[in-house]
């Protein structure tokens, strides 16, 4: 009876001291980290109010299976590395901006034309469903999972001496541009596109170098140009793409629900919160220019027409590329025009 007891006392001992063996390589083993990088400081407005928010909710659904770890701030990669250290896994998630990966995303850029667009959440909804609706568009992105795409809030001349009202005023005016297209419509306007990082910009209008910008308020207030710059003129001008991708070995690597999570969280509704979120900034902004001291001028209705009449071209010559390229631009372009008019 002894020698029982004593058995089933070491087998007890021996369960309960396995447990303290298991448990925890158990609970370690239920917990996916996933990174999560980009080239922005962790307090850019779409970090801590889209893409921290859009984790944490993802990690919330997973109920404790998944966590995302951020690495801001260009860590791992600078502006235009990001999508190909997404690509390689060195990241396993990343968002940056598709014009600082030039020739990579031509069908992308559709959305980048002259006077497109008057709201970056309309925008953002419009080039994702254009993206869902053609195989070429989505075979851009192919090499990645990708899980949004958002655009900015409709970008706006800006001068330090001299308020833009028309045409004439912005010839011969040296301006910070933002991308090819941007650059092709100010040439047009007899401006002087100036290409250069914009965190240089700050000091090339201190130093004179810059006569302005075209870009949205939240812009001018991040990297503090609303400082220099004395005048602005709304007119919707353009617009630029960011992107969301994860790696796709990764995704394809996750459980089953985690995956479900993830996709249930992504795509439309995704690029739908970033696209409003840049639309409410920028409204927050533009009242931080003004209080700053900066002045709205407006464009005359024959001077608006004037601009679009000049530019309209470029959306000719947009569709001519791509489909040079076998690309069916026509039908990208009148896609992403009929959803933004919805």
């Amino acid at each position: 009876m002894i020698t029982k007891k004593l058995n089933w006392y070491y087998i007890c001992l021996l369960v309960f001291g396995l447990l303290f063996v298991v448990i925890p390589t158990l609970s370690l083993a239920e917990t996916i980290e996933l990174t999560f990088a980009h080239p922005y400081t962790a307090v850019h407005a779409q970090h801590t109010g889209v893409l921290v928010p859009w984790a944490r909710k993802v990690e919330a659904a997973c109920n404790g299976a998944l966590k995302i770890k951020f690495i801001p701030g260009g860590a791992l990669a600078k502006p235009g590395q990001t999508y190909s250290m997404v690509e390689e896994n060195a990241a396993n998630i990343g968002w940056d901006i598709c014009d600082y990966s030039p020739g990579r995303f031509p069908l992308t850029t559709v959305i980048e034309l002259p006077f497109m667009i008057n709201s970056a959440e309309k925008a953002s909804v419009a080039l994702w469903k254009t993206y869902e609706q053609f195989l070429e568009f989505q075979k851009e992105y192919e090499s990645t999972k990708l899980l949004m795409l958002s655009c900015h809030a409709p970008g706006v001349f800006a001068a330090v001496k001299k308020p833009v009202k028309t045409l004439a005023d912005l010839r011969g005016m040296k301006i910070k541009t933002a991308s090819s297209i941007t650059s092709a419509a100010l040439q047009m306007f007899s401006a002087l596109p100036v290409t250069q990082p914009v965190t240089e910009t700050y000091t090339s209008l201190e130093q004179g170098m810059l006569d302005g910008v075209v870009m949205p308020y939240d812009g001018m207030a991040i990297f503090k140009v609303h400082e220099l710059l004395k005048y602005y003129t709304p007119a919707d001008f353009y617009s630029m793409v960011f992107w969301v991708a994860m790696n796709k070995d990764k995704f394809n690597s996750l459980p089953e629900d985690i995956k479900q999570v993830i996709e249930a969280n992504s795509g439309l509704p995704f690029s739908r919160a970033s696209g409003k979120f840049f639309d409410e900034t920028n409204t927050a902004m533009k009242q931080k220019c003004i209080n700053a001291g900066m002045q709205e001028v407006n464009f005359p209705k024959i001077e608006k027409q004037k601009l679009l009449g000049l530019t309209y071209p470029l959306k000719q010559q947009w569709v001519m590329n791509m489909e040079a390229q076998g690309l069916s631009g026509g039908a990208v372009l009148q896609a992403v025009t009929g959803f933004l008019n919805e």
